[in-house]
């Protein structure tokens, strides 16, 4: 029952672990293994037939009054949030631990399973110690996209028994993001559902690619999961400032809008490090960063790329943001299928 993430560590060779410093981290979620720090540069921004990126941004921040013009600047506000932004991006540990921090029973769930000794039982009542959690996990796997049958799980030691650990393991994971984006400010109330509607979607179609093309859907559908925590980041840091920002700006402009996306790819990396995840899904990561067709992906990058794609589409066609000529235009330029693009996963 070793984990998926230990054993394709194993495949591609053990890394190098990097020295930790006196300061306490958190475990690795995934495995023991650091991995050591990857170079992100900045990158240009390129048109596109649609920006889905800069589109989505649009849907999670509703934003109707959109400043359309590439070159316009930066009006005050999205300033001094960019300047918070690169303060962010340079402290990466911190935001992990005090902005987007994993729960501790993510690291007791995640090291028993990947011990390779422990009984239903002993996972059960670990689980049961956050009775929130546990009662989440149950609803979880009595929904329809588990489809065990017309029996109902009623407990926790019988659920184990039924999926294993390593669905149990993804169960909690997703009931730990959707926490995470679980977000209720002031400004912009339908952030956190968006985000969590992309994210979950990603992560199904991140593992229906991976099962075609053969790679690993377990580790497809954790990059889906977590893909986009850098906006998690991000979109508290700009709560924050518009708190005590000047109300007649909005960050609304399209430069902003592009470069914000940049900032949270980045950012998405540079947290995974920080939660210590292996190797393989921190490149996965970076390689979103540099997403242009010059760059080679490995076969985990670009399943996050296209189940990205799937996803960000059928949400603008949803919100109805973009026209079906426009998404048929956009999956033709990017080799994606239209009709599962309206379908959905």
């Amino acid at each position: 029952m070793a984990s998926i993430f230990q054993r394709l560590c194993n495949v591609f060779s053990k890394p190098k672990v990097t020295k930790q410093t006196t300061i306490s981290t958190p475990k690795p979620v995934i495995n023991r293994i650091a991995t050591a720090p990857v170079s992100i540069p900045d990158v240009g921004l390129r048109d596109e037939i649609i920006d889905t990126s800069s589109l989505f941004y649009d849907l999670l921040f509703n934003n109707q009054d959109v400043n359309a013009e590439s070159n316009a600047g930066l009006n005050p506000l999205e300033k001094s949030i960019l300047l918070k932004v690169e303060a962010s991006i340079g402290r990466p540990k911190s935001i992990a631990l005090n902005v987007v921090r994993l729960p501790e029973v993510l690291h007791k769930v995640s090291n028993l399973i990947d011990s390779d000794s422990y009984t239903a039982e002993q996972l059960a009542e670990l689980i049961s110690r956050d009775p929130v959690l546990a009662a989440d996990v149950i609803k979880l796997v009595n929904s329809a996209g588990y489809q065990l049958g017309g029996q109902e799980v009623t407990s926790l030691q019988e659920a184990v028994v039924r999926l294993g650990g390593l669905q149990i393991k993804s169960i909690v994971l997703t009931i730990v993001m959707q926490n995470m984006t679980d977000i209720k400010p002031i400004y912009f109330k339908l952030f956190g559902q968006h985000l969590w509607q992309h994210s979950l979607s990603t992560a199904l179609w991140a593992k229906k690619l991976a099962k075609s093309r053969g790679e690993d859907p377990d580790l497809a559908y954790f990059l889906g999961l977590i893909h986009d925590v850098g906006k998690i980041a991000l979109f508290k840091l700009i709560v924050d400032e518009m708190n005590i920002s000047d109300p007649q700006f909005r960050p609304n402009s399209k430069l902003f809008r592009q470069m914000m996306t940049k900032h949270s790819l980045r950012l998405s990396t540079l947290i995974a490090q920080s939660w210590l995840l292996p190797g393989s899904v921190v490149k996965a990561l970076h390689e979103q960063v540099n997403n242009t067709a010059t760059v080679e992906h490995t076969g985990p990058g670009k399943v996050l790329e296209d189940a990205n794609l799937y996803s960000e589409i059928h949400l603008l066609l949803e919100k109805q943001l973009i026209s079906l000529q426009q998404a048929s235009e956009f999956c033709r330029e990017h080799d994606l299928d239209i009709d599962a693009c309206i379908a959905g996963v």
